[in-house]
């Protein structure tokens, strides 16, 4: 009984424990007051701990709320804070399919598993930013200096299989702009994402990376956003991150965000975050946002209940829910109960142990009890012989 519910119970724990967590915000001025070192050596390792079992519970949106909570309470960050959200998120994955033409592209999940793209200049980070999300040790993108090394659109299938979280797809792609390569390698990339944008039903959101240290949208961002426009997915979210922030002051970086707001001000309201693929500064936001488009499906939308559901669950009581009913054995034991028969003998009354006529220890005699036993002995060894004779 305890293995087979025990992803319940995980889950209805993980959530009973999020809400507990809640209660420290009453607690931040006192936090704050406390030095950053005296911070890190209180709650990193512990908040890192959490982390890590609320992703191994499969609460991934209590997981990203710990993150933020550490933001918000001022608790310094070290290298395992962001490698247990992301193996929280990341149960499991695969590269499935690699392709340079759409028509032999994966086949259309559509709502059963959506599909989140990352799009940008030649060496703007969008596959170091897929190796910083899936946190593993080997590189699942392949990365290089060299610009124009992805050349072909390649899907990374995400949690198939497994209970709990949502299935869904990260996909690569290929820069635009100028590349040291010949112009026939490059000539097909707009179309190729031209039909991924126009033709893929399981799209539901798309990042644009672009490179801080331009300060502004660049002709092979701009063809982008007209390949977008043109494919009139009005439905798709769109998200433009800044990378690279780790290299350029912090002034520079909120001057490029201005500026790219305003130039896009007359046309859209943009969403602009920040985003390091290699110190993992705001890898935690990025995985929040992939994860609100990832569940916002008819099949999605009960991972983000889950723990509230299975928590309610647990204080229903009753054999539906989780707490036993009073005095109740086969409830307490996780038991089926067994059939009572109308037609069966009447069960006598059970000697209430607390009746005062219930016999005292100083009426008991042990040395007739001694004799009895004696006797009984004595009288099946000789039942024993007497079976032998013959």
């Amino acid at each position: 009984a305890t293995a087979e519910h025990k992803p319940s119970l995980l889950a209805a724990h993980g959530q009973q424990m999020a809400l507990k967590l809640e209660e420290l915000m009453a607690e931040q001025d006192d936090i704050w007051a406390l030095t950053g070192n005296r911070r890190y050596r209180m709650f990193t390792g512990a908040m890192n701990q959490l982390i890590r079992w609320l992703g191994r519970a499969r609460l991934v949106p209590q997981a990203m709320r710990v993150c933020e909570i550490m933001n918000q309470l001022g608790i310094p960050r070290d290298e395992f804070t962001i490698h247990f959200l992301s193996k929280g998120c990341v149960q499991q994955w695969k590269s499935i399919k690699r392709t340079g033409k759409y028509t032999r592209a994966t086949p259309d999940g559509g709502n059963g598993r959506p599909e989140v793209i990352f799009i940008g200049r030649v060496n703007a980070g969008k596959s170091s930013m897929i190796n910083a999300l899936l946190s593993c040790s080997t590189q699942a993108a392949k990365v290089s200096k060299q610009r124009a090394c992805t050349r072909c659109l390649d899907w990374f299938e995400i949690n198939k299989g497994r209970a709990g979280v949502p299935t869904f797809c990260l996909v690569d792609s290929p820069g635009l702009g100028h590349a040291e390569v010949r112009a026939s390698t490059t000539r097909d990339f707009p179309d190729l994402l031209y039909s991924y944008f126009s033709q893929r039903q399981a799209l539901k959101h798309v990042f644009h990376l672009v490179d801080v240290r331009n300060k502004k949208l660049l002709p092979g961002d701009k063809q982008l956003l007209n390949l977008l426009s043109t494919a009139q997915r009005r439905r798709v979210k769109y998200t433009i991150i800044l990378t690279k922030i780790d290299i350029v002051p912090r002034r520079k970086v909120k001057e490029a965000a201005e500026a790219i707001r305003e130039e896009l001000a007359p046309y859209f309201d943009v969403d602009i975050m920040y985003v390091s693929a290699r110190s993992l500064r705001g890898v935690d936001h990025l995985w929040a946002k992939i994860w609100q488009s990832v569940t916002d499906t008819p099949s999605g939308r009960r991972h983000r209940e889950h723990g509230a559901r299975e928590l309610d669950r647990l204080y229903t009581p009753g054999p539906e829910g989780g707490i036993p009913d009073e005095n109740d054995l086969s409830d307490l034991l996780g038991l089926k109960r067994a059939p009572l028969r109308d037609d069966g003998p009447e069960l006598e009354e059970l000697e209430d142990f607390d009746a005062g006529e219930w016999a005292e220890d100083e009426d008991f005699d042990p040395e007739q009890a001694l004799r009895d036993a004696e006797a009984r002995v004595d009288w099946e060894v000789e039942d024993d012989e007497e079976e032998e004779a013959p």
